[in-house]
């Protein structure tokens, strides 16, 4: 009888010590980590998925031209903590002389592990098949706190989570099965936005090399 109790004792603690697991959050059990082998894909639509198998799954939602791109400052997540008078100091700006070609983009991370997808990223565009100019890339983050507020920039109201960079003091990696919200972007001369020849930008990240055809 006393054997049978101290089965029940330490049955109960292990449940207990699983539980207790199960509250830190997500466990991921798995095998070894799938080898990835690195891509050149050279048409990317918006919105096509891009699985690469054993880094994550890539999707392109929406390419815009901007005068103005929005930035969170270190460590602010919440709009009424950051805005001043000077509405200015929390954008980017373009200038009189060029504009800002963005894509906005979405990367769910299929490892078993956290992924940083915005710590090894370069972007270039190339006009013409003869001009190259290098671009950006910022993280998003969708947890941060919006704002309604009166200006120009109409677009953002209440969505500055979903539009605007987060400074690079606040990236983050992503965990498994979550996802990561991306800009990529280039400043370009009114020239180069304004013409009908092809334009294009290349994305490359971990090795991986993802093109966007603004103009063909």
């Amino acid at each position: 009888m006393k054997k049978f109790v101290s089965i029940l004792i330490v049955f109960s603690m292990l449940l207990g010590a699983f539980a207790a697991l199960a509250e830190m959050g997500v466990q991921v059990i798995g095998g070894p980590e799938a080898e990835t082998e690195q891509v050149s894909l050279d048409d990317i639509k918006l919105n096509e998925e891009v699985n690469i198998e054993g880094w994550g799954q890539l999707r392109f939602t929406a390419y815009e031209v901007q005068d103005d791109l929005g930035c969170y400052k270190a460590g602010s997540q919440d709009i009424h903590m950051m805005f001043t008078t000077d509405y200015d100091k929390y954008y980017f700006n373009s200038g009189n002389e060029a504009e800002f070609v963005i894509i906005y983009a979405d990367i769910l991370n299929t490892q078993l592990k956290d992924k940083n997808y915005i710590e090894n990223v370069s972007v270039t565009v190339i006009y013409d098949d003869a001009y190259e100019y290098g671009g950006w890339a910022y993280q998003r983050n969708y947890n941060n706190h919006t704002e309604d507020y009166s200006y120009s920039h109409a677009a953002d109201n209440n969505n500055q989570n979903t539009r605007w960079a987060i400074n690079e003091a606040d990236q983050f990696a992503i965990a498994p099965m979550y996802e990561g919200h991306y800009i990529y972007g280039c400043t370009l001369p009114n020239a180069v936005v304004d013409s009908k020849k092809p334009l294009r930008m290349v994305i490359t990240i971990d090795g991986n090399e993802l093109t966007y055809n603004i103009r063909k």
